[in-house]
């Protein structure tokens, strides 16, 4: 009886570890003669080493703001110290990183956000999250670890990304071709 006890004291102090876990399995390893060779369409500045800091709420916005087609190493700030517009479905925890970033879309369509990171992805369009509609790794023999679609409509957005690893990330958002 008491080694019950213990499993599941285990188990429910494990639980809070298990929700951080990434949603989608670790990328695949592959042995790849060069690394970032080969970008998809759209994405060719993905080494970019334009830096850009995240900005702590959206009267910051204007400062974050990011251009379509460009790479950036972002800079982020723990979770706590960043004000999410929308409750990240997956905000990461005391410990993760998070950052608020702008861009702006001119034509209605899709559009690509990149992480070198499994953190959680937001887009926000008249306030509200978009629902992505596809999601999945980089391609293979890239740093891309992360790639989510969007529709989205012509004006300003909100990027929001939560739970991330590290203090700091690389991103892109371009036009999907």
């Amino acid at each position: 009886m008491r080694g019950l006890i213990y499993l599941g004291l285990a188990i429910a102090l494990a639980a809070p570890s298990f929700a951080q876990q990434p949603t989608m399995p670790a990328k695949p390893e592959v042995a790849c003669a060069v690394t970032d060779a080969t970008l998809p369409a759209g994405l060719t500045d993905w080494n970019g080493k334009a830096a850009m800091s995240t900005a702590p709420g959206v009267e910051h916005l204007a400062h974050a703001k990011l251009a379509l087609g460009k790479g950036y190493e972002a800079g982020l700030l723990n979770t706590p110290k960043v004000a999410m517009p929308v409750q990240p479905e997956k905000p990461g925890g005391s410990v993760a990183y998070a950052g608020l970033f702008s861009f702006t879309v001119e034509t209605e369509g899709a559009y690509t956000v990149a992480l070198s990171t499994p953190a959680w992805i937001d887009v926000l369009e008249d306030g509200k999250s978009v629902e992505p509609t596809k999601f999945g790794h980089g391609p293979e023999c890239t740093t891309i670890r992360k790639m989510v679609v969007f529709t989205m409509k012509p004006g300003t957005h909100v990027l929001q990304v939560s739970g991330n690893p590290a203090a700091t990330l690389k991103l892109m958002v371009a036009k999907t071709s």
